[in-house]
């Protein structure tokens, strides 16, 4: 059965993107008509997905939307938490239910539609006055009449582990874990343990434990970085029993120091020259790099704090061959191969070595769909204006 509904703006995606534009929208427009349509269940876009031990990068008053504080009454955070509200940093469960009570008291007061559990393709779009399809997971059908524009906030999507799984092959046999997986498991542990100290959870249906385990973190992003710091700080692995697969070196914003703006600014005032750049960023403090000896190749704005980086130092065991092309088990261990010649062996047998894989591309997600805000008089882009933090 196909409904057929009106609105003045059909906005597809409900992540931060969106909810930001719709609290805009209705700010200035209070009377505009929205539907909103995602595909999954709850708003929130990628942190739905994210791991559970996920936190903003950066302080929680610059994250969300104008109408609404993320971080909440500030008396409570100083005088019930003991924080500052500008360090403040909201994790996974304090960002879906902001967004969830944003969505929600928009619908109750009559100025949005929403539609979880639905699709939108984009490749179907009609052409002229036609009326948009809108599909439900379930099988049922929308027929939507625009009124004004096509609103796409999908397009920054964040791709995060739970949702990309690795390029290269892996034998039957490896353990290998997304951080939602490794959080899931301690949890499990925490709520399950046994005398000796094993668990379930793991997602691969065996038994997982940390004694004598051996964990590889899988990748050089902000992903990886707070695996390393989990398995440190609250599972309580010593840094010996955990090797880093690090493909490329990278810059780091240093937080409540930088922002996203400081390389653009670095790079105008020292006419473009980019190793100039970055060494005087490093020389202000802005930036932070994880082994001084070695020159970052990468910059992709993950935001680190010194705790943070002095935990990341401790890793030693740092595997810097470029990308793994596969993992495989030989003699009772674990085996990575980076292309035909390179390879490395896991000092702990293979029902002993945990892989992290933190090898998504985030917002990096490679999705193009042209440069313009504005792809038509009937459609709206919503782009970044900086790469997200």
């Amino acid at each position: 059965m196909t409904k057929s509904i009106e609105c003045d703006y059909l906005v597809v995606g409900a992540g931060a993107a969106s909810m930001a534009f719709i609290d805009t929208l209705l700010t200035e427009l209070p009377s505009a008509k929205i539907m909103l349509v995602d595909r999954k269940s709850i708003p929130g876009g990628h942190w739905v997905d994210a791991y559970g031990y996920v936190h903003l990068h950066q302080p929680s008053i610059v994250y969300g939307v104008g109408s609404k504080q993320l971080e909440g009454n500030w008396a409570k955070l100083l005088f019930l938490n003991w924080t500052l509200p500008w360090k403040h940093r909201a994790n996974k469960d304090e960002i879906l239910t902001y967004f969830g009570d944003f969505v929600k008291d928009k619908v109750s007061n009559g100025q949005l539609e929403y539609y979880p559990n639905c699709e939108y393709d984009f490749a179907q779009s009609p052409v002229g006055n036609e009326a948009h399809v809108v599909t439900s997971l379930s099988g049922e059908s929308y027929e939507v009449t625009i009124g004004t524009k096509l609103v796409n906030g999908v397009l920054g999507e964040c791709k995060v582990p739970s949702q990309c799984p690795v390029q290269f092959p892996v034998e039957d046999g490896i353990v290998l874990m997304t951080p939602n997986q490794l959080f899931d498991s301690h949890v499990a542990q925490s709520a399950n343990s046994t005398s000796d100290g094993r668990y379930r959870g793991c997602g691969s249906g065996s038994d997982v434990t940390t004694t004598g385990k051996h964990y590889v973190v899988l990748g050089c992003g902000k992903t990886a970085m707070d695996a390393v710091v989990f398995l440190q700080t609250v599972m309580n692995i010593h840094p010996t029993n955990i090797s880093w697969v690090i493909p490329n070196d990278v810059w780091m914003l240093a937080r409540n120091k930088g922002d996203p703006s400081s390389l653009g600014n670095a790079l105008i005032d020292n006419e473009g020259d980019y190793p100039k750049s970055v060494l005087e960023l490093e020389k202000q403090g802005l930036f932070v790099r994880l082994d001084p000896t070695i020159a970052p190749t990468k910059f992709r704005f993950p935001i680190i704090g010194p705790e943070e980086l002095t935990k990341m130092r401790l890793v030693t065991n740092r595997i810097r061959r470029g990308r793994v092309t596969g993992i495989s088990h030989s003699s009772g261990k674990a085996v990575m191969e980076f292309g035909e010649q390179e390879h490395w062996t896991s000092p702990v047998s293979n029902d002993d070595t945990v892989f992290i894989h933190c090898t998504s591309p985030g917002p990096f997600n490679g999705v193009t769909h042209g440069s313009h805000m504005f792809g038509s008089d009937r459609e709206m882009n919503l782009l970044l204006l900086f790469a997200p933090p």
